[in-house]
């Protein structure tokens, strides 16, 4: 039997129903695509900016400090039998000058006889560096400086600002291409006449000969390697990194859930209205011959073709979206990432989750459909139906919201893999959808007490017309609910994560000017080195009451990396820290007293607290250090160790500063910025007011913010899709009672209320729980927020956010009644009698 060709011509009937599910789905996969396509993007840059460091090299020597280690260790690496190439290099940050250009960048001193054989790039123009005045760039930062072979450029660096000539021009090969961007190199000895660093260099890539026993040669060479100096595979990973990731990955991840909930819910209402209003053919079709299984396969076949449709809709979609969300990561990390780069694994994924989504949204109604008896499909109504909604879905939504919460306390503590407050949070959402049913006798007798003294008899008439249809009205309802409540939930959620952040940087970051060579990575650290007389020349600036010296290095503590902090701590007791764990007079007393303050996430992975001891790896080897307390932080993702600068310097040689933070006395605040900002344009450095260091702060944030609010929007979309499907369903369902009232003296007037009040029935009993039902889902969020990104977000209950979701809600209610409440009451009487 042909069933296709009904099954199109029912959806071509309802042109509208299909469009509003198809884009459902669409923006579904939009959000999945985007979202993977992304993080996929930041963490590739990521890997190959460490690939390009490492080369293609078997194994790496590296110093646990920050001092380096004399450039005589590679000749005795070099002597070792079993390894063919040990090339040395050294890795700073400067500050590129070209004309108006300026940009940050990885400064890497090589050894150009042998640096190819390790690092793989092709040189597309000029030379390698020869002289101590030769440097060469990566293509597209030539490209982007405007600089080209034989031109000059200046490098700010702690040595001072030195004029170099473009030697070359190079282009790296495989997935380096997206990782030496920004990437300058010099002759060894003339990077470290640039730096001041002496006779040392920062690492030793090997690779080894063919044939040879890594693990005996790595036993050889970590014998001949001196107290402090490590031997270790290439790092393809940054922890700092990842951490500064995951908080953004985590709110894309839980935007996508209730987007994709909403979309299941919008897919399961159409299919259940489309069944519901096919009865009758399909008693007629199980009456000529048709099987249980023609009829289930021919609803399931509509879903698969619009969520096919949709899936490539949303695929196309979702790389815009993804180009959007990396410009949002550039701007939080600080970083230049590569182009979104098309892999097939996000679009399988997402097709995936479409289509599934579309499938369990559509194989219940299929269920039922299949089910339908050829005479019991003559009736007018289905009676029996109501009773079966609720005797299914009252035991189901006890069972899932115990469920969910469980989960939520086992993720809170540890116990589940990452994402599992996703589900468990999903999970009760969806169980308290699935007790709509339950309720929805007493919630609509009790809205509709309400509503009757202003909307008189039609109300009741609404009440009536919604109960006939309860698994219908609920599901309506329960589309409203998981709107509002995501909606309400996720905004709080991202407004308590700004007020985090705000008050980490109004406690952590106090100055009145900001002096540096460029701004730093806010996930690793890394900033441009400035001339080693800085110091010296701003104390001599009259006015200038304190200055504070800031340093970023990074370390480790055993096998994770950390960043470490380092400042000299001039100023006020509560000028330095957000505190989560101690107090702040005891942090500054302790950091006087060689003790350490770490993140809250540091402290969380390597569950440490007050008092304990971390270890510190450096050159003289392992360190323990006491904890004076725990600070929230958003450096290094949290992986941050706090240090007084002269105990820094002792233990692991730290010299230099990022930044210097300045503080002006009374009344001379005008008169020192006007010195300073003339000190700093005469020497390449950058000045910001406290003023503007907040604003390029809140600018990172509002990126990421943006991202959340953009997926957010997507969800109540698709809400509102699903809100005019099934208010449209619900009159046209009820046209040939309406045209009944009519007969009886029913005015247009009085229709219109009805819609209007079936509308308002809706909206309430599904807004006023959601809405309260939200501000818990932002507390469950900030509760599992601890065990999920290792730092606390402070729950804040906002009755005006829950007021205003409420109030919007309602405004997409009722905005979505007019125009079917204006065609119930045109409808003429004649052809509404005869409607079926």
């Amino acid at each position: 039997m042909a069933l296709g060709r009904f099954s199109f011509r029912e959806v071509q009937a309802r042109p509208l129903r299909a469009l509003l599910t198809f884009l459902s789905i669409t923006i579904g996969v939009a959000a999945v695509v985007a979202v993977l396509l992304a993080t996929a993007t930041t963490r590739m840059a990521q890997a190959d900016m460490l690939n390009a460091i490492s080369g293609k090299s078997d194994l790496e020597v590296v110093d646990n400090g920050t001092r380096g280690f004399s450039y005589e260790l590679v000749g005795q690496v070099r002597q070792v039998d079993g390894v063919a190439v040990a090339a040395p290099s050294m890795i700073r940050f400067g500050v590129v000058f070209v004309g108006e250009h300026k940009a940050r960048t990885q400064v890497l001193g090589i050894d150009p006889r042998i640096d190819q054989q390790v690092r793989d790039y092709e040189i597309i123009e000029g030379t390698l560096p020869e002289s101590y005045s030769e440097v060469m760039l990566d293509s597209s930062f030539a490209e982007s400086l405007e600089v080209a072979v034989g031109e000059p450029l200046k490098i700010l660096a702690r040595g001072g600002l030195r004029e170099y000539t473009v030697s070359g021009v190079v282009r790296p090969n495989g997935t380096n291409a997206v990782a030496l961007g920004s990437a300058v190199y010099l002759v060894l000895p003339a990077a470290q006449q640039a730096f001041q660093t002496g006779n040392v260099v920062d690492q030793i890539q090997v690779q080894l000969a063919p044939g040879v026993d890594k693990r005996k040669l790595e036993k050889v060479l970590a014998e001949l390697l001196p107290t402090g100096v490590t031997l270790r595979a290439p790092r393809t990973s940054s922890d700092m990194v990842q951490e500064a990731m995951y908080a953004t990955e985590n709110g894309l991840h839980m935007a996508i859930a209730f987007a994709l909930l909403i979309s299941m819910f919008i897919i399961y209402n159409t299919f259940q209205m489309a069944v519901g209003e096919r009865r009758r053919q399909i008693g007629i079709l199980r009456a000529i011959g048709a099987t249980r299984r023609q009829v289930a396969w021919m609803i399931l076949r509509e879903a698969i073709w619009i969520s096919l449709a949709g899936s490539i809709a949303g695929c196309f979609l979702g790389v815009w979206g993804a180009g959007y969300l990396n410009s949002a990561t550039e701007q939080m990390l600080q970083v230049e990432l590569p182009r979104v780069k098309l892999t097939w694994l996000p679009f399988v994924v997402a097709v995936l989750f479409g289509m599934g989504v579309s499938l369990l949204g559509a194989i219940l109604p299929a269920k039922r459909a299949s089910s339908v008896q050829p005479m019991e499909a003559m009736r007018a109504t289905e009676i029996r139906y109501n009773d079966e909604v609720i005797r299914l879905t009252k035991p189901l939504g006890l069972i899932v919201i115990p469920l969910g919460a469980s989960l939520l306390y086992l993720s809170t503590h540890n116990l589940l893999p990452i994402g599992g407050d996703i589900v468990a949070i999903v999970l009760m959402l969806l169980g308290c959808v699935l007790l709509i049913p339950w309720g929805m006798h007493p919630m609509s007798e009790c809205v509709t007490r309400i509503l009757v003294p202003f909307l008189g008899i039609e109300a009741r008439l609404a009440q009536k017309q919604l109960m006939r249809h309860v698994g219908r009205s609920a599901l309506t309802i329960g589309v409203l609910f998981i709107a509002i409540s995501t909606s309400a939930g996720l905004a709080g959620n991202i407004l308590d994560n700004v007020k985090n952040v705000r008050t980490w940087y109004e406690h952590a970051i106090i100055g009145d000017f900001f002096v540096r060579a460029s701004m730093p990575d806010l996930a690793s650290g890394a900033a441009a080195d400035m001339p080693s007389d800085v110091g010296l020349s701003l104390e001599e600036i009259e006015g200038i009451q304190s200055i504070d010296q800031m340093r970023f290095v990074n370390a480790l503590s055993g096998e994770n990396d950390i960043l470490l902090i380092v400042r000299s701590f001039v100023g006020e007791v509560d000028d330095f820290f957000d505190i989560s764990e101690g107090t702040s007079t005891a942090a500054l007393q302790g950091l006087n007293n060689n003790k350490v303050v770490i993140g809250s996430v540091l402290a969380r992975r390597l569950e440490l607290t007050l008092g304990d001891l971390i270890p510190i790896e450096t050159p003289e080897g392992t360190v323990e250090l006491e904890i004076a307390a725990i600070t929230n932080d958003y450096f290094g993702g949290g992986l941050t160790v706090y240090m007084e600068r002269e105990l820094a310097s002792r233990l692991l040689g730290v010299d230099g500063v990022d930044a210097f933070i300045i503080k002006s006395a009374s009344g001379m605040r005008d008169q020192v910025e006007a010195e300073l900002r003339a000190f700093c344009r005469a020497n390449g450095l950058i000045l910001q007011s406290y003023a503007e260091l907040v604003t390029f702060i809140d600018g990172m944030i509002n990126g990421v913010i943006a991202s959340l609010w953009m997926l957010l929007g997507l969800g109540c979309i698709i809400a509102a899709m699903g809100l005019v499907n099934t208010l449209t369903m619900n009159i046209l369902e009820q046209t040939r009672e309406i045209g009944m009232l009519r007969v009886v003296a029913m005015t247009r007037g009085q229709v219109r209320r009805m819609i209007f009040a079936q509308a308002t029935l809706l909206g309430l009993i599904g807004l006023i729980p959601g809405a309260a039902v939200g501000s818990i889902v932002s507390y469950l969020i900030s509760l599992s927020s601890m065990a999920v990104l290792g730092r606390s977000i402070d729950f804040n209950f906002r009755p005006e956010l829950v007021f205003g979701c409420l109030l919007c809600g309602l405004v997409i209610v009722m905005l979505s009644s007019l125009i079917p409440a204006e065609r119930a009451a045109r409808l003429k009487i004649s052809s509404a009698l005869h409607y079926e």
